[in-house]
């Protein structure tokens, strides 16, 4: 069986070398992720901190409910 190919149509794309998952590359990526956990880490802690009940708190809000200053 003949086959002839009359026009071809190619997609050529050109890549840099930071382009490719060197192990530089590799480093850079793992050390941001890195820093966005220890972000969210710590942004959670200080959030559960905010949300944690203190007694002190409570006890101040119950007795300007009950009309107490």
């Amino acid at each position: 069986m003949d086959l002839h190919i009359g026009e071809m149509n190619s997609t050529v794309r050109a890549a840099d070398n930071e382009a490719m998952l060197t192990p530089r590359v590799l480093d850079q990526i793992v050390r941001a992720v890195i820093e966005r956990l220890r972000e969210h880490e710590a942004r959670e802690t200080r959030l559960a901190a905010e949300r944690q009940l203190r007694r002190d708190i409570l006890d101040d809000d119950v007795d300007t409910w009950r009309g107490r200053p």
